[in-house]
């Protein structure tokens, strides 16, 4: 019970919490400057396949998982801790301290280290009315004759519970920061979804004009979906959006200055009604639609082209795909494409799925060729002013009907080493 007693006492300091604090904010340095599982599972593959074992080390340290690691977790509960176990009997001490009258001066005072003695020719009624004046932003009590040690009539006052105060507010500030962050990721949720819709006017400022309609019914709808281990996913409030265009606007040195995107949304009941009763929204950056249970986030952009792939019997097949920005400044992205050959050319299952087309390659919204013979894609400008994309074609079995997970930015290959898809062709498009 002793030792159980100092340990107490030494968690619930205000040096252990101070150290605790700073041990946090030291411990969250990771979480900020590697990629993070919860946010974006293939970065950390990424990483992890491109650093070998020292990426190994850090997955088994969770660094990859900082936020929701053992170690993380300690610490913030230990300073939670720490601080309501300081915070509670300090608010009470003050308290007590607040109700209780300042302390009797001494019997006799002239004991005290700065005591000074003196004579006044005004009234006792003078001097008291002077010595409150003097003492306003004290706090005073005044003792008769009959209450004082000496009995005399005399003044004590004290002052500094401003102070403490002030102080004790701001600690219970930061437990309550704590508790709120803690309680929000236990049920919180957090999802997104990439909307892809037709370009429209190439510039500096490309834009898209097909309406494009999102639910928040389902966890399904989403491209991604996280959530606290207090939320099961049943408990989303709906609401629907529909994307009218979208602009992105870019100064001459390709850097981004906005984001923009015209919505028109419904909550509840409202959903039933007929669009043209919608609420209509100007979503930007750092301007998120506020709704009564969500926040609607415009994050970014990338680029989905179309491509059309034709049949020797005049069939066609046309696919719209979102790639993936390589380079987030010039938008240089990559992605892939799976299509299946018209059934009446290959009546039998097997070889057609053996004559499926899959497609491979780079997106360039404003291209830039280089290299030694002029071949080697780049991207010179974010904006939609000149797009090429340099593409491989394959021929084989794309996967398409085997049920295995696939990558959506990139062909398996496993397929394109077993010769299961062969490549038959490099070109620029």
């Amino acid at each position: 019970m002793k030792y159980f007693r100092k340990a107490w006492h030494w968690l619930t300091s205000m040096r252990t919490a101070l150290a605790l604090l700073f041990l946090l904010a030291l411990a969250a340095i990771p979480g900020s400057l590697l990629p993070q599982r919860d946010l974006n599972e293939q970065n950390v593959q990424d990483f992890i396949e491109s650093n070998g074992n020292v990426a190994k080390i850090y997955d088994k340290l969770q660094l990859f998982d900082v936020f929701s690691s053992v170690w993380f977790q300690a610490i913030f509960i230990l300073l939670a801790i720490s601080l309501v176990g300081c915070i509670l009997p300090r608010s009470w001490d003050h308290y007590k301290a607040w109700k209780t009258p300042p302390t009797r001066a001494p019997k006799y005072l002239h004991k005290l280290p700065l005591a000074a003695e003196g004579h006044s020719d005004k009234s006792e009624e003078e001097l008291s009315a002077e010595i409150k004046k003097r003492l306003k932003k004290w706090r005073v009590a005044e003792y008769s004759p009959e209450e004082d040690r000496a009995g005399v009539h005399t003044f004590s006052a004290e002052r500094g519970y401003g102070r403490e105060l002030a102080n004790l507010i701001f600690h219970v500030a930061l437990v309550a920061i704590l508790v709120t962050v803690a309680a929000g990721r236990l049920v919180n949720y957090e999802g997104q979804v990439i909307v892809v819709t037709e370009s429209g006017s190439q510039g500096g400022g490309q834009t898209l004009d097909q309406s494009t309609e999102f639910c928040n019914t389902s966890t399904s709808n989403f491209d991604s979906f996280r959530a606290g281990p207090l939320f099961d996913g049943t408990g989303l409030h709906p609401f629907c959006l529909i994307a009218h265009d979208f602009a992105a606007e870019y100064l001459p040195n390709g850097q981004a200055e906005m984001f923009t995107s015209n919505v028109s949304y419904a909550e509840g009941e409202d959903i039933y009604k007929d669009d043209s009763e919608w609420k209509d929204y100007e979503l930007k950056v750092n301007h998120p639609l506020r709704l009564a249970h969500n926040r609607v986030y415009l994050q970014g952009h990338g680029y989905a082209p179309t491509v059309t792939v034709e049949w020797p019997n005049g069939e066609k097949r046309t696919q719209t795909i979102q790639f993936q920005p390589n380079d987030t400044t010039f938008f240089l992205s990559s992605g892939a494409m799976r299509f299946d050959p018209p059934a009446g050319m290959h009546p039998d299952l097997y070889d057609r799925r053996q004559n499926q087309i899959a497609i491979q390659g780079l997106f360039a919204p404003t291209a830039e060729w280089a290299g030694e013979n002029g071949k080697l894609l780049q991207s010179a400008y974010p904006g939609l002013q000149d797009p090429a994309m340099a593409i491989d074609i394959y021929r084989g079995d794309a996967g398409l009907d085997t049920g295995t997970p696939q990558s959506f930015f990139s062909l398996d290959p496993n397929l394109v080493q077993s010769g299961q898809l062969q490549k038959i062709d490099r070109v620029n498009l």
